[in-house]
């Protein structure tokens, strides 16, 4: 289940390289509920994540939101990598701060469980079988469907609602919409080899962001009146505009300021229990700019001062 490369991950590792780094490919394991090959059982698994990490911080947000918490644990990587080491992520600031539950320091010691000759990028989100400490699934995609349509037995009331199967061909579309457009795009951008295909890449994203808060102006919620996946999947990338994709990945034609609905509407779901669980300005911080555990000595890695107070307002 191991050996497609994975490239949703480059938005969270769109930072330049040294030129004596080796590029190691993020495989891909997708294990399912939906096909028998995963039981559905409560206090089983636990999700990997990182706070900075847009991708492994959707399927977070979805946990909570639908009570799942109760049933499937989380554990926490360290926002830095390792100086020197851009393939692995470590529990804690020090290498042997093990996670509690897993008893592993490192996320590619249960990589390796899973995949024995496993040598490449460990990533988040990574979904572990507690049982035997193998990761058993780390697409998001597929952790946000399969959590919100076979967890039902142990999902609250807003399930329901969360991932509404009315219309559920066009509900598909407009989440592969968002996932394309919207949260791929930042990564994408950085892989560009002219400005024609950069400034097509802007305007598809400034398009889209035009287009939700037309609709946010109406209506307050993505999908109508009631919260679903596709508020979860546009927020991500919504927090980590402002603070980073404006300046790092130059999709500074506007700020999310700019779009007043969709402004309003983000700092809405900010304050949902949630999402501010998985608000982390500080992860998303030095993950994007300092990078690695080295010291601060050159001005790229330093970690800009910007209002996140605004947020709250």
């Amino acid at each position: 289940m191991g050996g497609k490369i994975m490239t949703e991950n480059l938005t969270c590792e769109f930072q330049p390289k040294q030129p004596t780094t080796v590029t190691q490919s993020t495989v891909t394991i997708d294990k399912r509920f939906s096909t028998n090959e995963l039981p559905v059982e409560a206090g089983r698994y636990r999700l990997i994540l990182g706070r900075f990490c847009p991708w492994a911080t959707q399927v977070a947000i979805e946990i909570d939101y639908l009570g799942l918490d109760q049933v499937i644990s989380k554990g926490v990587i360290y926002p830095l990598r390792r100086n020197g080491i851009q393939t692995d992520w470590w529990f804690g600031e020090r290498d042997d701060f093990a996670d509690p539950v897993l008893k592993t320091t490192r996320l590619s010691q249960n990589y390796q469980k899973a995949l024995p000759s496993f040598e490449g990028r460990s990533s988040v989100p990574a979904l572990v079988d507690i049982k035997t400490g193998k990761v058993v699934n780390n697409v998001t995609n597929t952790l946000l469907d399969e959590l919100a349509l076979k967890w039902g037995r142990y999902a609250n009331e807003k399930q329901i609602e969360f991932f509404p199967q009315t219309r559920i061909g066009e509900f598909k579309t407009a989440a592969a919409d968002i996932l394309e457009n919207i949260n791929r795009l930042p990564g994408k951008i950085t892989t560009v080899k002219s400005q024609a295909e950069y400034e097509k890449l802007v305007q598809i994203f400034f398009d889209h962001l035009a287009k939700f808060d037309q609709v946010l102006r109406q209506q307050k919620y993505l999908w109508g009146d009631k919260l679903t996946q596709l508020d979860v999947r546009l927020y991500v990338t919504l927090l980590r505009f402002d603070l980073v994709y404006y300046y790092q990945n130059k999709l500074s034609l506007h700020r999310l300021t700019d779009y007043p609905a969709l402004w309003a509407y983000a700092k809405r779901l900010a304050q949902i229990p949630a999402f501010k669980n998985y608000t982390d300005f500080e992860d998303i911080k030095k993950h994007f700019y300092q990078q690695d555990d080295r010291p601060i000595t050159t001005f790229e890695r330093v970690i800009p001062l910007l209002d996140e107070q605004k947020w709250l307002s």
